[in-house]
């Protein structure tokens, strides 16, 4: 029976073309299943494109017979969504060495189906260079509900910084994930460590939100994506790359591995609905940048507040708006507290908003800042992070 949301569907579908990418791999065409699992990947990032501009409403699809009401058709969502919830969403898969592919298992469908536990995301994920390894991977379900999420109200509009990209969107709340089966995954970067060595990293990575960059010793750096999917999909782009040019995503002269798949703490539960913590706050008033208040005693404030070694970078949009890139969602959380307190008080900080926006990571952030420059086209200057 046809799912009457479309986040189900896609759910379906992902199951389906698992099945297929499995079938394959059973019977020996590896490159054929990492195609499929690459095509994936492609399927779900264009699938967060145009759910961004869908209302909740939305989400419910067309019923299959006119004859079908609404109420039944709610139904028959909800029942679909119970049936959908996985148990865990996250399976342990071994990859077998050199060229003998996945050792998948099986868990029963909600038809009675059954369906190998490596998802399309493992295909996209596995490494074709034969090392033996060992991955968690999240179930299609999971990957459709856990990697989306919707930007904060307070986002920046099209005159402070226009973000695009592959952004995500909350899901309605019957159909929200079981957040504590969720992973979050790990990276480890290797490499040398310069001036501004966070924005290098950040501004080469969209496969998702960060919950945590940090500098571990000189040439070793930790970086926590929120899903477990989204590390994979990066570290899979980084050895395509390296196959293809002879370096990766980070450039010349740098290493990328897996360090592990780990569960969600606290931290990174905060990420999702309903508080949707990121890296990234929004600061806007209007004349916030006035009697007696300038950028540089923002940016002042803000850097004493996150400590040294905190921030990704910080930009001043216009007299009103601007927006601070940390280095981790608890530092994050840390200064908007204390502008919770400072916004109450009788200071320069008075009746200013702030609040978590999109992590770059997620949504390209193309940034403008006005200029009294003439001739130039909406008097802006732009600069591009990606």
């Amino acid at each position: 029976m046809r799912p009457y949301s479309i986040d189900g569907a896609m759910a379906e579908a992902l199951n389906h073309l698992n099945l297929i990418s499995c079938h394959f791999r059973v019977h020996g065409q590896h490159h054929v299943a990492n195609e499929i699992g690459k095509l994936s990947i492609i399927i779900v990032n264009k699938f967060s494109e145009g759910v961004e501009h869908l209302s909740p409403e939305q989400y419910v699809l067309a019923p299959e017979q006119d004859s079908v009401t609404q109420e039944s058709a709610s139904t028959q969502l909800s029942s679909h969504i119970d049936n959908q919830k996985p148990n865990g969403s996250a399976y342990l898969c071994d990859t077998e060495k050199e060229n003998n592919g996945y050792v998948d298992g099986t868990r029963k469908m909600p038809e009675g189906r059954h369906l190998h536990t490596g998802s399309w995301a493992q295909v996209a994920g596995s490494i074709s260079n034969g090392h033996s390894h060992e991955v968690q991977c999240m179930s299609p379900m999971s990957l459709v509900l856990g990697s989306v999420s919707k930007p904060s109200q307070s986002s920046d509009d099209g005159t402070e910084g226009r973000e695009s990209g592959n952004a995500g969107v909350t899901l309605p709340a019957s159909v929200s994930p079981d957040i504590p089966d969720a992973k979050a995954g790990v990276i480890r970067v290797y490499g040398k460590i310069t001036r501004d060595f966070i924005q290098y990293i950040t501004t080469r990575i969209h496969e998702g939100p960060l919950q945590d960059i940090r500098v571990e010793t000189n040439g070793r750096t930790k970086v926590t994506f929120q899903h477990a999917a989204q590390a994979l999909a990066f570290l899979n782009s980084n050895q395509d790359m390296e196959r293809m040019l002879g370096y990766g995503r980070l450039g010349e002269g740098y290493r990328v591995e897996l360090a592990e798949i780990i569960d969600w703490n606290e931290d990174l539960r905060r990420m999702n609905q309903p508080i949707r913590e990121r890296r990234r706050l929004s600061f806007a008033r209007k004349r916030l940048f006035a009697e007696g208040m300038s950028p540089d005693k923002w940016k002042q404030d803000i850097r004493a507040l996150a400590g040294p070694g905190n921030i990704d970078f910080l930009w001043v949009f216009n007299s009103g708006n601007a927006t601070a890139v940390f280095t981790s969602t608890v530092v994050a959380r840390r200064v908007l507290e204390v502008f919770e307190d400072w916004k109450n008080g009788r200071n320069v900080y008075s009746g200013v908003s702030v609040t978590y926006s999109s992590d770059p990571c997620e949504k390209e952030l193309v940034l403008v800042r006005e200029t009294n420059r003439p001739g130039m086209a909406r008097n802006f200057i732009k600069r591009t992070l990606r």
